[in-house]
């Protein structure tokens, strides 16, 4: 979200912290469901790899990518990947 309001940013403009939350685990749901419809098309097997790491608050993260072929409309196969 970008906002230029010329130095006039008030509270009022800015969504609360529990709007933003939801616009993101909404977001995230939308490219999770796009995720799982594409792996099903999935051609052989679906792989995953993994990465685990904290920042120097030691604030632990996860990140996990999945990696498939689809065939795309011409039946080519297409190297495909998303993160989960």
């Amino acid at each position: 979200m970008l906002y230029l309001g010329a130095g006039k940013i008030e509270d009022k403009d800015l969504p609360h912290r529990h709007k933003m939350t939801n616009m993101i685990m909404d977001a995230y749901k939308k490219c999770l469901a796009a995720n799982v419809e594409e792996m099903q098309r999935a051609e052989g097997r679906i792989s995953f790899t993994d990465d685990l790491w904290s920042d120097p608050n030691l604030d632990s993260y996860l990140g996990i990518t999945s990696h498939y072929y689809v065939r795309d409309e011409k039946g080519n196969l297409q190297r495909r990947n998303g993160l989960i």
